[in-house]
């Protein structure tokens, strides 16, 4: 029997428990804190995921090229593992400590490039090439992300942004377009098409 949850039904659901805490730093760090299980495992080993990583990574590898890549939201680490022999510097930052977990137990050769924090707390003296936002855009005050965006990318740095494409997501779009010069959009699905993203990358735009 298979035991796999769906993955349209989790993203729905999801998405309904996390309306409620939008913005609460505290209340969202316990939430990933307790996804981060076995589900999640299982979900970011399969392969449906792959399109959507494989896009972003190949902008990272073909338009941004060289320098260093901020990953907000990072999980695991999927984007490290495609990008890492490449001459790009990573840095990967998620508010769950689970996740951070076991992005330094996938890639223990970068685990100090693992930190723990919130966007908003995260302080560096690196000003990055890229910033990728891979489905976090729904959680939090879009207000405030732009706003550290600009705090932390290099002139004319690349923003890089995936969000699945029904409800919030399709709200936050323009959002992001709109931050971008002469932006780059393409839609993804996962493998049996249940699931679609809307990636959305290109120069950020300091005064949109």
């Amino acid at each position: 029997m298979n035991h796999k949850r769906n993955p349209v039904k989790m993203i729905h659901s999801e998405m309904e428990q996390l309306r409620t805490i939008r913005g609460d730093k505290n209340a969202l760090k316990q939430y990933w804190e307790k996804r981060y299980t076995d589900t999640y495992r299982e979900l970011f080993s399969d392969r449906s995921e792959l399109g959507r990583y494989g896009v972003i990574a190949e902008y990272i590898l073909r338009i941004v090229r060289r320098g260093s890549i901020l990953d907000v939201g990072c999980g695991p680490g999927i984007l490290a593992e495609l990008i890492q022999s490449s001459s790009l510097s990573y840095t990967g930052i998620d508010i769950a400590g689970e996740a951070i977990s076991m992005a330094r137990k996938n890639h223990p050769q970068i685990k100090e490039n693992f930190i723990c924090t919130p966007l908003d707390a995260f302080h560096s003296n690196t000003r990055f090439e890229a910033i990728v936002a891979n489905e976090i855009l729904y959680y939090i005050d879009p207000d405030i992300f732009f706003r550290d965006c600009k705090r932390l990318l290099a002139p004319n740095g690349h923003l890089v942004v995936s969000l699945y494409d029904f409800d919030e997501g399709r709200k936050l779009i323009p959002v992001a377009t709109g931050y971008l010069t002469d932006p780059f959009r393409v839609e993804v699905f996962n493998q049996d098409k249940s699931l679609r993203w809307q990636i959305i990358a290109g120069k950020f735009n300091i005064n949109p």
